[in-house]
């Protein structure tokens, strides 16, 4: 069995280093995305495909919104974009949801999920064959499960 289909408990798991048709990308308060990728490549034990955008203390989305636009613009393999962001209502979010919007505006499919966790990038990795909606519905899955009382 492979490591990332006994990680995840699903033996119809994708390799993450396969290229994936949906771009992903961590857009997140400093240096949690980059944490997020380097937690991500220990468990994989490779380099992962994850744009990550760190957000500088201060940035806002009148400012920030036109670089990340561009940089998902670059970014897009024409299956749409997938943004994982960490708190709803923060600066990442917002400029998530300006970029979001721009990119929906040339027709590029482009969907946001906040309250980024491990547990949701691995997810995600696992199943970036997946469609955007389901590649959304993955990560929510991934958020939200494993959060549990262990003791």
């Amino acid at each position: 069995m492979a490591k990332e289909a006994f990680f995840m408990g699903d033996a119809n798991v994708v390799n993450p280093a396969k290229a994936a048709a949906v771009a992903v990308v961590l857009v997140a308060h400093a240096p949690l995305g980059s944490a997020l990728k380097a937690v991500s490549e220990h468990v994989f034990g490779e380099p992962v495909d994850l744009l990550v955008i760190d957000m500088a203390p201060g940035a806002c989305a009148a400012d920030s919104t036109h670089g990340l636009v561009e940089q998902l613009l670059n970014a897009n393999r024409g299956a749409g974009v997938l943004l994982l962001t960490d708190l709803p209502g923060a600066s990442p979010a917002n400029i998530c949801q300006d970029a979001s919007q721009q990119l929906r505006e040339r027709n590029i499919p482009c969907l946001i999920v906040t309250g980024l966790n491990a547990s949701m990038v691995l997810r995600v990795l696992n199943y970036r064959s997946q469609n955007l909606d389901t590649l959304c519905q993955h990560a929510i899955a991934g958020g939200t499960q494993t959060v549990k009382q262990i003791d």
